[in-house]
């Protein structure tokens, strides 16, 4: 009797994937992750908001446009309040 299998390289890719997702599945689950996660996540946070900050004053365009619609909005707003009392 002879048995012959065939398997592709999806087939075999497909089963290494889900092994994959299996330990960083099973690493998740330990105990300290979150602490660690939440550890990290502090140790970056005022760099990573410095460098936004940083990127947002950097790009003047984008900060006197938004400037622009901010103060027209507020002119509407003021003029159609205005509108309302006159009527």
């Amino acid at each position: 009797m002879k048995l012959e299998i065939e398997i592709t390289e999806e087939e075999i890719k497909s089963a290494m994937e889900r092994k994959v997702r299996t330990a960083i599945a099973d690493q998740t689950n330990q105990w300290n992750v979150d602490t660690y996660i939440k550890d990290r996540v502090a140790a970056h946070w005022k760099e990573a908001v410095d460098d936004l900050v940083k990127e947002y004053l950097n790009d003047s365009v984008r900060m006197r446009e938004k400037i622009v619609k901010s103060i027209e909005a507020k002119l509407r707003g003021q003029v159609t309040a205005l509108m309302k009392v006159q009527k």
